[in-house]
């Protein structure tokens, strides 16, 4: 989309939110999907069985 990245930092600033730097965002998106939530376990109900991690550390 022309002018995505103008129209987000203008949104940004009229919402007085501060956006990520990418690393930033490569970091919370690992650790949200290697650490949080990682004392749950999903069981597959018909089977009892644990579903596998996606992501592993």
């Amino acid at each position: 989309m022309p002018g995505l990245a103008v129209r987000r930092a203008r949104a940004a600033d009229a919402l007085g939110l501060d956006l990520p730097t990418e690393a930033g965002v490569l970091a919370r998106l690992r650790e949200v999907a290697t650490e949080a939530g990682k004392d749950f376990i999903l069981i597959f109900t018909p089977e009892d069985e644990p579903y596998d991690p996606l992501i592993k550390s």
